[in-house]
């Protein structure tokens, strides 16, 4: 290349100056180096790129001709460098992840707030929905990532583990269970109560224990999501299982909850694994991961 960038851009400053001084202060540089520059310039070309007419510079044809074809180049550097400070310097964060309900009425929310202590300025769309719902969403690119209790089996997924968290039983204060301190599924099953669809986790962990102690369930109601379930109870219409966090004294003063004796449910942090995050995202997911820990 018979003329380096450094030259190139002193040439496009006097072009848009017409003057050495104007290009001077374009290029925050003296005179002197750029009236240097422009007569070695036109010494390695062979030919003149201005004429000097009362202090201006005029472009020949040469010199037009060469400014035609270098002026797209250094728009498209601009909008390189746009483009470099917009995903670097982004001052407009906004990230889209899922969570089931339960999870969207008390964890998720401190969750977020933890998070922006450390990386403020930035905006969450939630999407609240099933456990057995996520994992499409991911899949088909709909969020950045979610949190759930369930883990599903799909070569799309990257499930990482976290926390433990403990099921409850749901009652009102007068129920016969409340006096407990711990209850099995057992106990419970002796009650009429609201239980799940089938599919759902909760209502899967029910049957199997239903099953494996021959009991039959006596079901008043059969809902989607444990926060419609603790409305119910509320109601009168029978007891309930819930993931901690959910029947929250504040949200149902009028019920009480009593450990479940089972293994705790791990917390699932998913992500997409055919498909890197960008760079805020994963600040944002591994922020999350690390804050979670702190809130149980």
């Amino acid at each position: 290349m018979i003329l380096n960038f450094r030259q190139l851009e002193v040439f496009r400053a006097i072009m848009i100056a017409k003057t050495i001084s104007g290009a001077a202060e374009i290029l925050h540089v003296s005179q002197p180096g750029i009236s240097r520059l422009l007569k070695y310039m036109e010494y390695k070309l062979g030919l003149s790129l201005f004429e000097r007419n009362k202090g201006r510079l005029i472009p020949t044809p040469e010199g037009l001709e060469l400014f035609k074809e270098i002026e797209p180049v250094f728009d498209r550097l601009e909008d390189l460098d746009i483009t470099i400070k917009r995903i670097t310097q982004s001052d407009d964060l906004e990230f889209h992840i899922a969570c089931t309900p339960s999870l969207a009425n008390n964890l998720v929310p401190r969750l977020i707030a933890k998070v922006r202590e450390k990386m403020p300025g930035f905006s969450v769309k939630i999407d609240s929905l099933p456990n057995e719902v996520i994992a499409d969403y991911i899949v088909q690119r709909r969020i950045d990532f979610a949190l759930a209790f369930y883990r599903p089996d799909h070569p799309m997924l990257h499930a990482e583990t976290t926390l433990g968290v403990g099921l409850e039983c749901v009652v009102p204060k007068d129920h016969p269970l409340a006096r407990y301190e711990k209850v099995d599924f057992e106990d419970l099953l002796q009650y009429e109560i609201v239980g799940y669809y089938p599919e759902t986790l909760l209502g899967m962990m029910l049957n199997k224990a239903a099953v494996k102690g021959g009991l039959e369930p006596k079901i008043a109601v059969t809902v989607r999501f444990a926060d419609d379930a603790c409305t119910m109870v509320e109601q009168g219409l029978g007891i309930t299982v819930a993931f901690e966090m959910t029947a929250l004294p504040q949200r149902y003063p009028t019920l009480t909850t009593i450990p479940v004796q089972a293994p705790k449910q791990r917390l699932q942090f998913l992500k997409h694994s055919g498909i890197p995050m960008s760079n805020t995202v994963k600040t944002f997911y591994d922020l999350a991961k690390t804050e979670i820990r702190t809130l149980l």
